[in-house]
């Protein structure tokens, strides 16, 4: 029973949800309508029951972009922004669309019914959007509680599978998913033992989970078809968890090849030349509004490098961008010139530090030549750090999926900037923060990280870990990577 009620539930919220929408972009139209008609009185020539079914006609339009932009998929595994984007990328557009059409079809007198599609559309958007995130925490608290939960059966013989499918479940409780045991032919520990694959059928009827979900490290596809029929014939909906889960992070998509489908393991929204444009087009424009706004910063840093130590104002150093190719990085000068060959990240007291570099440092101005960097399209103003070429070639071999970072330009910002996981920080932690990012960018997750960054910049505390930098300048020496003209104590 308590499955069943839950089923329902989400069909019948569903319903609901469709409805309160349609209503809730009505309201704001009529509202707005009257709105117009007062602040311009005598200029809006619709009468209130031709503004009824323009309204109405709206408000279906609106309906069918929402099912286009998959606004009502469940949202038992979704995250928050991924409705709320889709909700503003919808009354974007159709305010566009609006706005675009009445400038063509209206001279002068379309004004009041432009403020009129504009301010629907903006009170549509609040309300729908209030609604979607007062439905995410209503549900997120109720399955907090245990309640609105779907049941699964997990039918394995892995424990490394069947661990980490119930790791995601315990870490995210408001998923609202219960195991309800096991099916396997070896001992699992840690869930229930319901039988053996020959019992699954009859497991299936007495249970009746809401989902089964196939976990396997190797199991032969005349086994899999026949596991896969048995929940066919018990009306039970299947999944399958991948072998090669553990291979990739990103968004999957299933491509096709004829008529066999293939698993993308490394899909992600940048892969789009749409995305790809607007973040260059962000890049472009954001670079040459920070120059002209810290051109007097930059002019300030430039006299003070000058006259603080003898040497040129700009540092140049080779570092690894996208697709694995150097480029050379611009920074402000913040050592004194030395021809002692060794490498390692600067110390809180580095001797070769000038005084006006520990002040510049500090307040990460020595960072802002980068914009000419982003100009040139050698990076971009949010992104994974770049590195040496040095470092990226030890990194690579000891931090897993350490060179995923390099599809993406390399960027003057990063979200593990602003997380704080800068200096002596974890190597693995930082790119945990720079997949993370590439897996689930978003032109708007630019932007945040931008503004973010101003109060994140600050340098309090530049200490690094001296066993580790021993051991960096012991293998640079090995390697006779090093030279005059490229030490690491520049490295961000």
């Amino acid at each position: 029973m308590q499955i069943k009620s839950a089923r329902e539930l989400g069909g019948f919220l569903s319903r609901v949800e469709k409805l309160v929408d349609y209503v809730f972009n009505c309201l704001a139209a009529y509202v707005c309508y009257y709105v117009t008609r007062i602040k311009y009185q005598g200029q809006v020539n619709i009468g209130p029951t031709r503004a009824v079914m323009i309204i109405s006609l709206g408000a279906l339009i609106l309906f069918f972009l929402y099912n286009y932009y998959e606004l009502y998929t469940p949202m038992r595994t979704k995250r928050p922004t991924f409705f709320v984007t889709r909700i503003f990328l919808t009354h974007f557009e159709f305010t566009a669309f609006l706005v675009l059409g009445l400038f063509v079809l209206c001279d002068a007198s379309g004004a009041p019914y432009v403020f009129w599609a504009i301010s629907s559309q903006i009170l549509g958007f609040f309300l729908v959007f209030a609604k979607k995130i007062t439905m995410i925490s209503f549900l997120y608290t109720m399955r907090s509680k245990k309640k609105n939960i779907k049941h699964v059966l997990l039918i394995t013989d892995s424990q490394e599978m069947a661990d980490a499918y119930m790791e995601e479940i315990i870490n995210n409780p408001h998923f609202g998913y219960s195991v309800i045991g096991y099916v396997g032919n070896l001992n699992v520990i840690g869930l229930p033992h319901l039988g053996t694959t020959g019992d699954l059928d009859r497991i299936l009827k007495e249970y009746q989970p809401d989902e089964v979900v196939l976990a396997f490290d190797t199991v032969r596809k005349k086994l899999i078809t026949k596991y896969i029929a048995i929940c066919n014939n018990n009306c039970a909906k299947i999944f399958v968890v991948p072998a090669i889960c553990g291979y990739f992070r990103s968004p999957r998509q299933i491509t096709e090849l004829g008529n066999l489908p293939l698993i993308d393991i490394r899909s992600t929204p940048l892969d789009s030349k749409t995305n790809q444009a607007l973040k260059r087009a962000l890049d472009i424009v954001g670079a040459l509004i920070l120059i002209v706004l810290t051109s007097p910063l930059m002019l300030f840093t430039a006299i003070g490098v000058r006259l603080s130590s003898e040497g040129p104002i700009l540092f140049r150093q080779t570092r690894v961008g996208r697709h694995n190719r150097e480029f050379t990085m611009y920074k402000f000068r913040s050592m004194r010139v030395n021809n002692a060959e060794q490498t390692g990240w600067s110390t809180e007291n580095d001797p070769r530090k000038t005084k006006f570099g520990a002040f510049i440092r500090k307040f990460a101005l020595d960072e802002l030549p980068q914009f000419f960097n982003v100009l040139k399209g050698d990076m971009s103003l949010v992104g994974p750090r770049p590195e040496v070429p040095f470092y990226v070639e030890k990194f690579r071999k000891e931090v897993p999926l350490y060179m995923v970072k390099h599809t993406v330009r390399p960027g003057v910002t990063g979200l593990a900037q602003i997380k704080g996981l800068r200096g002596d920080t974890s190597i693995q932690a930082r790119i945990d923060e720079d997949i993370n990012y590439i897996e689930n960018w978003t032109f708007w997750s630019d932007i945040r990280i931008l503004l973010l960054t101003p109060f994140c910049a600050v340098n309090r505390h530049e200490k690094y870990a001296v066993h580790e930098e021993k051991e960096k300048v012991k293998q640079a020496a090995r390697s006779g990577h090093t030279k005059k003209e490229e030490e690491d104590d520049e490295n961000a």
